[in-house]
């Protein structure tokens, strides 16, 4: 019964949209992985042949997600040598009780980062060329003698509020996030 527990549980997470956005940067945008997981839930321990068989997927496709959550240690393994081959072959096994832990990590690493975007946005000026559509920062322009340097056109002063109004307002909601998700606690 607590295992039931436990992998209801985590069915929950995994229908949490914060959740399922960490796990899709995981995946790099690959949805199978959540179907990767669907089947290390309902089989507890299983090989990589077996998942992609049940997935009807390349073997290759369910290693390369299987790798990126082993990287994320929201699965481990079991290696063993088939003696008749002399092949190693690899059990997995979810280890996805370790979702908020990771999500957490995930979140905090982004939140840095808009950070750090968000004060070279305030603390810089900046001039755009509108024919390209390219952003250079105050020193660079000057380097340029405010001309573009793909097309000879004026650069112009280029405003950067709105850039910063919504840095600032996604570092609001990821803190907010990581306060009030009930999974994250």
């Amino acid at each position: 019964m607590k295992k039931e527990k436990k992998i209801e549980r985590i069915y929950e997470m995994l229908n949490d949209p914060l959740i399922q956005e960490v796990l899709f940067n995981i995946f790099e945008g690959d949805e199978k992985g959540f179907e990767v997981i669907d089947v290390l839930l309902e089989k507890g321990e299983t090989t990589e042949e077996e998942i992609a068989k049940e997935l009807g997927v390349k073997l290759n496709v369910v290693r390369k997600l299987l790798y990126k959550l082993y990287d994320a240690r929201l699965v481990d393994y079991k290696r063993w040598k088939d003696e008749d081959t002399n092949w190693y072959s690899y059990t997995w096994l979810p280890t996805l009780e370790k979702l908020p832990y990771v999500v957490k990590k995930k979140i905090n690493e982004l939140i840095k980062d808009l950070e750090e975007k968000l004060e070279f946005e305030k603390n810089n000026m900046f001039f755009f060329c509108p024919n390209c559509n390219v952003r250079f920062t105050f020193e660079e322009a000057m380097d340029y003698g405010f001309t573009c340097p793909g097309c000879g056109n004026m650069l112009q002063e280029f405003d950067n509020s709105e850039l910063i109004k919504d840095l600032e307002e996604q570092i609001r909601f990821l803190k907010e996030e990581l306060k009030n998700n009930p999974f994250l606690k």
